[in-house]
């Protein structure tokens, strides 16, 4: 049974948002900076300042994004 939680939808926009910009870019592995993510989110008018700060603290305490070097990566998913 996958126990996995669900994302709340403001969060899970966040995540496309993400992903889509560390997937425009030449290498996934090198993700964004965390100072990036955020401006992205942010710029989004879905988001604000703040909600693009908790759509991070949410992803990265789900297990969705982590940092490495101040970096945002995407963890990768079997889907």
């Amino acid at each position: 049974m996958d126990r996995e939680r669900r994302l709340p939808p403001f969060a899970d926009d966040a995540l496309t948002v993400l992903t889509e910009a560390v997937g425009d870019r030449d290498s996934e592995s090198d993700g964004l900076p965390k100072d990036e993510a955020k401006a992205l989110l942010a710029d989004d008018d879905r988001f604000s300042e703040s909600d693009a700060a908790h759509a991070l603290d949410m992803l990265d305490n789900r297990g969705r994004i982590y940092y490495v070097d101040d970096r945002v990566r995407i963890t990768p998913t079997e889907k």
